[in-house]
């Protein structure tokens, strides 16, 4: 939102401080004007000095009203899409099916609608054998609906189902007869027209048909984007259930799916070459051989089982040749090192999950870091995280990850910095000079250097709050807890503590801060396009402190000096409730 604010009383004063120390009471003169806005504000005055002779009060609060005031400056007019798909993050998410936690949650396509209006562009399906609902495309009349569109299986069929199950489970004995049951249950179900179902395996979720899930893709998944999809997919259903899954994307995701190209790759299409495009994410299974048992779980949740005790290991899936090919610039390779012959292979993802990333990328981080300037790579956070808490993206992020996955239903301090990264694009963003490759056929310029700059002084001074909600302004205690996620670059072998640093907490829905200064100092091997101012708004109470508004801004459209930060709530909106701040420091260019 772009709408000028309106003040209340604890901004006005401090801005009204503010104007007093920086010039004349009641109206700067042109030298004083032009020295806030260059040396304070560090921008130019042409706006508001169009005639050379100062600024009365009245234009100061114009401004400092005015979205020019705001520290999220805006972004790029234009980005570039024509760089290869490695070239670029990609705001990503995992388990999306799910509402709220890991364990007792429902699957929802309303889920996807959700994350994809907000211009995710990757998202994940964990699809299981299905059980007594189906679809009937061509007997949409016929059977009794659910509500959702989706026909559950009349009487006979039901049963035959349930006796064949039965015969099926009882008559089995030895493991390899256990076995072949469920691929003869799986087929007996598709015949009377069992489709798979989404759920998070060993757990109490609920579930929601595969079908539904991917009609929910192709109605929502451009309207605010028209950049690329990659469709995830956890697979754990039997060969005929994949057999089910690949008819049902090829007819909801008809014109959306991509094309075999006639010739292999040389590298990754460009986001603006795949535009309107759906890419399926899928275990790779070799052409030249046979069906060979897969790992195709990704998430450590699967071995939690429905009582929240580990889960007995699920053994692998067969991944059929029919759905594995469907796996084009985005076939999923499990990741044993750089070193692997599939490392190479245009069009492989390799997956790593939160806690071995760290362990992963040390012990061959330069050859790491090359491979994800030019080839894919998933992380998703840990399977402890059984509240759907977040990992914090931006580390992955400086290892070159292109897909780091977050659960989308929590607003944590992770989904923070996802936003801020995508702030105005429309889901990709491309990555700063030294993250990327080269483009075919431009070779000869050579890879640039990673950017690494210092930031001199860096503070953030908190002048005042207003608007922060509340049912009653009293026994309000709001505090500011600001933080900066500037990590240097994994490569360099550095080490920073954590930069944080607090306010007191001050009184009611509109406190005034007095100017509290959290210090930061100089900070170096710093990459701005990665790195990140946070505010919290907190209220100061007995055990945890509940959130009241949040802002989280990239430092390479951070803008200095006084400034307006608009505050988001839980449900990422934004709302009437703002900061004023000064922010001050000096970034200086390696070398410079």
């Amino acid at each position: 939102m772009h709408d000028n604010l309106v003040l209340n009383e604890s901004l006005l004063t401090q801005l009204q401080q503010a104007y007093a120390r920086h010039g004349q009471p009641h109206r700067w003169d042109e030298h004083q004007t032009a020295a806030f806005f260059q040396h304070i504000q560090a921008e130019g005055t042409e706006h508001w000095l169009p005639s050379g002779d100062g600024l009365d009060y009245g234009g100061f609060l114009e401004y400092m009203t005015s979205p020019a005031a705001n520290a999220l400056g805006p972004p790029p007019p234009e980005q570039d899409l024509s760089w290869p798909l490695g070239s670029y993050f990609c705001s990503s998410s995992h388990n999306t099916y799910l509402t709220g936690d890991q364990l007792a949650s429902d699957a929802s396509t309303a889920a996807y609608k959700d994350v994809l209006l907000r211009n995710c562009r990757c998202i994940e399906i964990d699809v299981w054998d299905g059980t007594e609902h189906f679809h009937d495309p061509d007997n949409p009349d016929s059977g009794g609906f659910d509500g959702r569109g989706t026909r559950k299986l009349g009487f006979r069929a039901r049963t035959a189902l349930k006796v064949g199950t039965w015969v099926l489970d009882n008559c089995m004995t030895t493991e390899k007869a256990k076995e072949e049951a469920k691929e003869h249950k799986a087929r007996f179900a598709s015949l009377l027209g069992v489709e798979p179902r989404v759920l998070h395996g060993h757990t109490l979720t609920k579930e929601v048909p595969f079908r539904e899930v991917c009609r929910a893709v192709k109605e929502h998944g451009f309207v605010t984007s028209d950049l690329p999809i990659v469709v995830s997919l956890e697979v754990h259903c039997t060969p005929p259930q994949q057999d089910t899954m690949v008819e049902i994307m090829r007819q909801e995701w008809e014109g959306l799916l991509l094309d075999e190209p006639d010739e292999p790759a040389e590298v990754l299409p460009s986001p603006e070459a795949m535009r309107n495009k759906i890419l399926v994410k899928v275990k790779y299974v070799p052409p030249e051989g046979d069906l060979t048992p897969i790992n195709t779980t990704e998430s450590d949740m699967s071995d939690i089982a429905r009582d929240g005790e580990p889960a007995k290991k699920e053994k692998p899936v067969k991944i059929t040749h029919d759905l594995s090919d469907m796996g084009i610039y985005t076939r999923a390779v499990k990741y044993k090192s750089m070193t692997q012959k599939e490392a190479e292979m245009v069009g492989h993802i390799f997956s790593v999950s939160e806690p071995k990333l760290p362990g992963a990328f040390d012990k061959e981080a330069s050859l790491f870091f090359a491979h994800n300037k030019r080839h894919l790579m998933r992380t998703y956070p840990a399977g402890t995280r059984v509240d759907s808490s977040n990992m914090d993206p931006s580390g992955h992020w400086r290892r070159g990850v292109q897909f780091a996955a977050l659960n989308w239903q929590t607003m944590d301090e992770g989904m923070m910095l996802n936003e801020a990264l995508f702030d105005g694009s429309k889901g990709y963003v491309l990555k700063p000079d030294g993250y990327r490759g080269v483009k075919l056929g431009h070779e000869e310029g050579g890879e640039p250097m990673v950017p690494h700059q210092t930031l001199h002084a860096c503070s953030v001074t908190v002048l005042a709050a207003q608007g922060l909600p509340s049912e009653s302004g009293a026994g309000l205690h709001p505090y500011v807890s600001v933080k900066l996620f500037a990590d240097p670059h994994p490569l360099q072998l550095m080490k920073r503590e954590p930069l944080a640093g607090r306010t007191e907490p001050a009184e009611g829905i509109n406190p005034d801060f007095g100017g509290q200064t959290v210090l930061f100092g100089d900070v170096v091997g710093v990459t701005s396009e990665l790195s990140f101012l946070m505010f919290q708004v907190m209220n100061d109470e007995l055990g945890r402190d509940p959130l009241l508004g949040w802002a989280c801004i990239r430092l390479d459209r951070l803008r200095t000096g006084y400034r307006i930060v608009r505050l988001f709530d839980l449900e990422n909106n934004q709302t009437p409730a703002a900061l004023l701040v000064k922010i001050e420091m000096a970034v200086q260019n390696a070398g410079a």
